[in-house]
């Protein structure tokens, strides 16, 4: 009779497991669904598409909470196995007892209902909440390994010492890569460059084309599926969208680095932000909100350029780094 109590137990501690690793499924949905409405919002305003996606989020929502509902159903009823389980199992077991022809008396049932008690609390309780937390476990464990055995990246570049310095340099053959092996066209194809030191490069091309992809092959980030990649030298690389972090604007642009005030000030006048530092009330101590909540959009670029200029790279790859600026700070920008 125990082992029965402890199999219906274990049997509804297991089913809102089952049921909640399909409702993380849908977790995981509405969390990336909510995060490109937050990120989106401007267009969606702009666009008028506050209904459309306001519909697709309930809707993400309504199935998400469907599972959830099952779920505590299904605890509810293992709760509920607690406080009447023990009761009907001794009920049955007396019963039982009965019909087979022995005789009951008050000795045998005083010590079956204690040790009915006795066990109750980990037969009803503490076992099934073990079974329970050892499939989430599981989950968080394969989510783990999954992270753990994607491919690693492959360093491109390779550091230099001062005496090699004159051999900075990317060179690309007949490179090919994928972003979505499933996709017939390849991001890139048959991409041949060669960029020496000293040297300044522009690619231009429509929306699409595949600028910022091929920034994203020459950092190791979109890996190669055909052609030879290599590069000599440190980089460091400033997004097309700008990204800051919450902190002082001098933490973004030193990013870890020890502050050289002469080399500050230098970039600092170099990506047109010493204006910017003037009419800020703490200068480069004012602190940046979430997502650079205080900056406008040029000045998060600024910022970000900043902090790519200020490393100590060899290579420098800026994906259109001029994209939020006006005119004249633009060609301030390109000429400093």
């Amino acid at each position: 009779d125990i082992w029965m109590l402890t199999c219906i137990s274990s049997t509804l501690s297991v089913l809102p497991f089952l049921s909640r690793s399909k409702t993380a499924v849908l977790t995981d949905s509405r969390i990336r669904t909510m995060n490109e409405v937050v990120s989106g919002m401007r267009i969606i305003k702009m666009y008028a598409w506050e209904k459309p996606f306001s519909a697709l989020v309930t809707e993400v929502r309504r199935k998400e909470i469907s599972k959830i509902m099952k779920s505590s159903y299904l605890r509810g009823l293992n709760m509920a196995s607690f406080f009447c389980a023990s009761k009907i199992i001794v009920f049955i077991t007396f019963t039982i007892y009965v019909l087979l022809g022995n005789p009951i008396s008050a000795s045998r049932v005083f010590v079956t209902v204690s040790l009915y008690t006795a066990v109750r609390l980990t037969v009803t309780l503490f076992f099934p909440s073990a079974i329970e937390k050892l499939f989430e476990s599981r989950v968080s464990i394969q989510r783990i390994q999954e992270f753990l055995l994607l491919d690693e990246i492959t360093k491109t570049s390779v550091a230099l010492s001062k005496e090699d310095k004159k051999d900075v340099g990317v060179e690309l053959d007949d490179l090919t890569c994928y972003w979505d092996k499933n996709l017939d066209a390849p991001t890139l194809q048959s991409i041949s460059l060669s960029l020496n030191s000293n040297q300044l490069l522009a690619v231009i091309g429509p929306v699409g084309a595949g600028k910022s992809s091929l920034l994203s092959s020459i950092l190791g980030e979109l890996p190669a599926e055909k052609g030879v990649l290599r590069v000599k030298g440190q980089l460091t690389y400033a997004a097309q969208q700008p990204w800051v972090f919450p902190g002082t604007i001098r933490s973004n642009i030193l990013f870890g680095k020890d502050l050289e005030p002469r080399k500050y000030e230098r970039v600092i006048k170099a990506c047109a932000l010493k204006r910017d530092m003037e009419l800020l009330p703490d200068g480069d101590q004012t602190l940046i909100g979430d997502r650079g909540a205080t900056l406008s959009g040029g000045q998060k670029a600024r910022v970000n350029l900043a902090r790519a200029v200020y490393q100590d790279a060899d290579i420098y790859l800026l994906d259109d780094p001029l994209s939020a600026v006006d005119a004249e700070v633009g060609r301030h920008l390109f000429e400093e």
